[in-house]
């Protein structure tokens, strides 16, 4: 039996361009991430949280390579300011609420 080894590339090239595309996809969300870790780590040290999923900081960490450093605390500091503009709009207490429902797998009181 002749096997074609042009069929087996197929699906191998295609995984790859499939990985390439994903890679690229999180370059895109990078920004996001650091964002988010900004929030978190500000919402970690006001709220009464008895656990907190570093989930954002070890992907934000990662992106730093990406971004740069400079770029990185920029970002970081715009996600910390996030959470002191929505604090003084609805309240600490409120937010810190609001956290929870909609990230239960990332914090807990």
């Amino acid at each position: 039996m002749k096997i074609d080894r042009r069929s087996k590339l197929i699906p191998a090239s295609l995984s790859i361009a499939l990985l390439i595309t994903s890679l690229s996809a999180s370059a895109d969300d990078c920004e996001n991430f650091i964002k988010m870790d900004g929030l978190f780590s500000k919402a970690q040290r006001e709220c009464p949280f008895s656990y907190y999923a570093y989930r954002f900081h070890q992907r934000s960490l990662m992106c730093a390579e990406k971004t740069g450093e400079a770029k990185w605390k920029q970002l970081f500091s715009q996600g910390a300011s996030t959470f002191d503009g929505k604090a003084a709009s609805m309240g600490k207490s409120a937010l810190c609420n609001k956290l929870v429902k909609d990230f239960p797998m990332t914090v807990k009181f």
